[in-house]
């Protein structure tokens, strides 16, 4: 018993800085990624970091489109059984940044959000 007690306290002692640390860190690893270091990455794992980037980038912008939808005005329409490739989101928000004549420092996930409108656009209530 006083064994689980002294392995609790030590644990104890070092999980409050664990999170103080992960807290102060999040914000530098939030960082929006950038149009040029999007199409130039540093190397292999720069460009592996920028496709999971737009993959989440992706799931974020469906999960609140699906959220708008639930109140009546989504930011875009796709179809429901839609489900894009990083491949397609990549191209969808290469797209965008070529239509807009996007500068290097546009942040990806704008873009993407923008190309999904363009891709996506959904039916005015006048126009059936």
């Amino acid at each position: 018993m006083a064994a689980a007690t002294a392995r609790t306290a030590a644990m104890n002692k070092w999980i409050l800085p664990a999170c103080f640390v992960v807290l102060v860190a999040a914000p530098a690893a939030a960082a929006d990624v950038r149009l040029e270091s999007y199409r130039n990455p540093k190397n292999e794992n720069f460009r592996i970091f920028n496709h999971m980037y737009l993959d989440g980038a992706k799931g974020g912008l469906m999960a609140y489109n699906a959220f708008l939808k639930r109140h009546g005005q989504p930011a875009f329409c796709p179809p429901d059984t839609l489900a894009l490739t990083t491949e397609q989101t990549e191209e969808i928000m290469l797209k965008s940044a070529d239509k807009r004549a996007a500068k290097g420092d546009m942040p990806v996930a704008s873009l993407l959000l923008w190309g999904l409108q363009d891709t996506f656009p959904c039916e005015q209530p006048g126009n059936r």
